[in-house]
């Protein structure tokens, strides 16, 4: 077991910079059909407001596929995570059964405990480290924060989706580097956990409705995603960057790490803003800081309610301000007419007037 057999070594530099140009043609590729398709989307919308409505919505459509890219990245290394470790097992039974592993590493040998009697909760904290990894991704180091929390979860559920479909072709016209009983246990997992994102204990089949809608909804970001990956992992092999003794999941994780440095190129450079917007149109500034946490919706909220709150009180106190002096004018005048009606004053009944 040597670390060749995970990574290529004839890959250097040169050919990192060619296939990461080759990942960023290829996003390039992705972004202008994305803007065909948002410019189409709009041709609807009235005339006055079109162009508007065309930047905002391809903006908030290029953040949803990569979303759509982080989350794919971050379960497909879940998998690779699993084939690595169940490779790394299996090298290691026979020594452990021939009992050669006194000489080994105190790490070696807890590794292999704890596969072999734990292996499940093993994989839910991997299933756990993904989740996290997503969130560090999609919130620091690539931040989409247009992306509402409810596309977001229809999104990463599709992530899933990828694995799975991902699996079932490396299953079904094989890689001969693992058997193809290591997939089932992963489809399994991601099986398991995408029927909890459509039904779960409490759930209403308004909500079973709502999630069917929400991945039919995004379901092309899906396809976007797959052809970007399969054609790049083609192509990575055909060139040799991606060795075939490797495990095919394995150069499938590489061309994704790719894919993932291309999108931070293009998110923080604003590159698909270059071809939407208008130099001489002031009116777009306000876009250049799309990814500004004042836009975003929570804090939008809270601002608002908080705002509303202390416009309601000012005025709960204003009007009793002039119910009070109201009811004082009222009593005034009603002594006042009390007065004229007898034809005399009487300090003793009207002290409460004094000042």
């Amino acid at each position: 077991m040597t670390i060749e057999k995970y990574i290529n070594p004839e890959f250097d530099r040169i050919k990192q910079l060619i296939f990461l140009g080759l990942a960023f043609a290829g996003l390039l590729i992705i972004s202008l059909i994305i803007m065909f398709g948002t410019r189409m989307s709009v041709c609807l919308v009235d005339s006055s407001e079109r162009h508007e409505e065309f930047k905002r919505r391809t903006v908030d459509n290029m953040q949803l596929f990569f979303e759509m890219m982080i989350s794919s990245t971050s379960v497909i290394l879940f998998a690779c995570a699993y084939i690595i470790c169940n490779h790394i097992f299996d090298l290691l039974t026979p020594l452990y059964h021939a009992k050669k592993m006194g000489s080994m590493p105190m790490s070696i040998k807890w590794f292999y405990y704890q596969w072999d009697k734990n292996k499940d909760f093993v994989l839910l904290f991997l299933i756990s480290l993904t989740c996290l990894i997503n969130t560090v991704l999609d919130k620091i180091i690539i931040p989409l924060r247009r992306i509402s929390k409810e596309d977001r979860a229809s999104v990463r559920m599709l992530g899933m989706f990828y694995a799975i479909i991902v699996l079932t072709c490396f299953t079904t016209f094989g890689d001969a580097s693992v058997s193809k009983e290591q997939y089932s246990p992963i489809m399994m997992y991601y099986f398991g956990l995408m029927i909890g994102r459509f039904v779960y204990f409490d759930a209403s089949f308004i909500d079973f409705i709502y999630a069917i809608l929400g991945a039919i909804k995004h379901g092309l970001l899906l396809v976007f995603a797959l052809l970007l990956s399969g054609i790049l992992s083609v192509i990575g092999f055909k060139l040799g960057y991606l060795i075939k003794e490797n495990y095919y999941i394995v150069g499938l994780l590489y061309t994704d790490v790719f894919i993932l440095a291309a999108i931070f190129i293009m998110h923080h450079l604003r590159g698909i803003l270059l071809f939407i917007r208008n130099e001489d149109d002031e009116e777009y500034e306000e876009y250049d800081d799309y990814d500004d946490e004042d836009e975003e919706e929570d804090e939008e909220e809270e601002l608002m309610l908080k705002r509303k709150k202390k416009a309601k009180a000012k005025a709960k106190a204003k009007a009793k301000k002039e119910t009070s002096k109201q009811q004082f004018n009222r009593r005034a005048t009603d002594k006042i007419k009390e007065y004229d009606s007898y034809g005399g004053y009487d300090n003793g009944d009207y002290d409460d007037f004094d000042m």
